[in-house]
């Protein structure tokens, strides 16, 4: 697996991590925050997020909306807007890793969206007793090693929930949109982040797109430079892990799992290790290349958004003062807005000077290099999966591979799961199943 070369970072540097980047990714969050919430006033209680590269907006969007409650100007409406975020969509998000990985010929994207689509349905229509969503129980529990309730939100989706994702050429959606038309989920509104302000979506995805911004169920959100896009776990904090060859053994016993080749698990790590990459890679725990990254990179868009804040909050302090009829008004506004603008500016300048001397320090562990994703991921895989082989493909998904005698067990476990009749749902942790 070769390193990325120097020059392919410095292009990165140059045309991705830039000030005017990281203030458009604000203000698109502050898009979506206002949009998120249109929609849960009209009943869309749940967010469900397919794409690693919609997390960072979707971060940024939660911030938002604790950023305004901050500025309340009594206790009682801090307390009320606290209340409301907890009960918003953003503390009630279904994460699943629709990212599409064909191995061979015969496998397709559209079929892989399919199969998560289906995972999805069984999930809102609370039929715990579907293959798919049970198939997925056993994947969650056996190979990520994870509890089945820390996997879902504890507030399963309904029928109308909101579907953050992001959008270049629009095929990966129009799969989805395709897939959700099919098994009928047709009550969701979809909130895409488009690359390029738009102008990527090409024909016929362009159609699909505007047909449902027409019907009132999708609303675009553009973006200058979708820099987070299949740049791994540095950038969207979220591993994605999937299991080829174990998919095989599955799609070749079930019929119903013909599509099932892109199922896979996901997970968040941070680490509060300190401690150089030479001496902490080979820790299951140790992650702190990733970690300093993605903290950064939050760190410039919440600084951003932090400046927004207070930009719209100029007039009401400068009319509080001199009145609304006061002549001076505009001026001093625009004044007060523009010293504003250049703060940021300067702010962000060094802060991103200081984040790409902190990376170089990295070297030769970049963040944005999948040989530095394997390098993390491959004790944590181990420490589960002590037999496993790991992988990483071009756009940062972990591949793991397991020994014959491994696969069997584990569709021993399936058999298992599916040949009880269990309702995967019926768990005390969740309230509305």
């Amino acid at each position: 697996m070769a390193t990325l070369p120097d020059e392919a970072l410095s292009t990165i540097w140059q045309n991705d991590f830039t000030v005017g980047n990281l203030i458009d990714y604000a203000r698109a969050s502050r898009d979506l925050s206002s949009h998120i919430r249109v929609l849960n006033l009209e009943g869309y209680k749940h967010l469900v997020v397919p794409s690693r590269g919609a997390v960072p907006f979707i971060s940024a969007a939660s911030t938002v909306w604790r950023l305004e409650g901050r500025s309340l100007p009594t206790w009682k409406e801090r307390l009320q807007q606290k209340i409301a975020h907890i009960e918003s969509p953003f503390m009630q998000q279904l994460v699943l890793p629709f990212s599409a990985d064909p191995h061979d010929a015969t496998q397709t994207t559209a079929a892989i969206r399919k199969y998560w689509s289906q995972v999805l349905a069984a999930i809102v229509r609370r039929d715990g007793k579907d293959p798919y969503l049970g198939f997925y129980k056993v994947l969650v529990e056996r190979l990520a090693k994870r509890t089945w309730p820390s996997s879902l939100p504890r507030d399963l989706p309904q029928a109308k929930f909101i579907f953050i994702d992001t959008v270049v050429s629009g095929r990966a959606i129009c799969e989805i949109i395709e897939a959700f038309g099919e098994i009928g989920l047709d009550q969701c509104h979809f909130l895409l982040i488009a690359d390029e302000n738009g102008k990527k979506i090409v024909s016929p995805y362009r159609q699909v797109i505007d047909n449902l911004i027409n019907l009132n169920r999708c609303t675009l959100i553009p973006v200058d430079r979708l820099f987070t896009e299949d740049r791994g776990p540095a950038v969207s904090g979220v591993w994605s892990t999937v299991y080829p060859q174990v998919l095989d053994a599955v799609r070749n016993k079930y019929v119903w799992a013909n599509d099932a080749y892109g199922a896979g698990t996901f997970y968040h790590r941070v680490s509060s290790s300190q401690v150089e990459p030479a001496k902490g890679i080979g820790d299951a725990a140790y992650n702190m290349p990733v970690t300093l990254m993605y903290a950064s990179l939050s760190v410039n868009i919440h600084t951003a958004l932090s400046a927004f804040h207070e930009r719209e909050g100029v007039k009401e302090t400068i009319t509080s003062i001199l009145g609304h009829a006061h002549p001076d008004v505009d001026s001093l506004v625009a004044k007060q807005q523009s010293s504003i603008d250049e703060r940021l500016q300067r702010q962000l300048d060094y802060q991103l000077a200081s984040f790409r001397e902190d990376i170089k320090e990295l070297k030769p562990y970049s963040p944005l290099d999948r040989k530095t994703t394997k390098l993390l991921a491959e004790p944590r895989v181990l420490a589960a999966l002590p037999n496993a082989i790991v992988d990483v493909s071009s756009s940062h998904l972990v591949r793991v591979s397991l020994p014959d005698s491994e696969i069997t067990a584990f569709m021993q476990e399936v058999d298992r799961e599916l040949g009880s009749g269990q309702d995967v749902l019926a768990n005390d942790w969740f309230r509305n199943r």
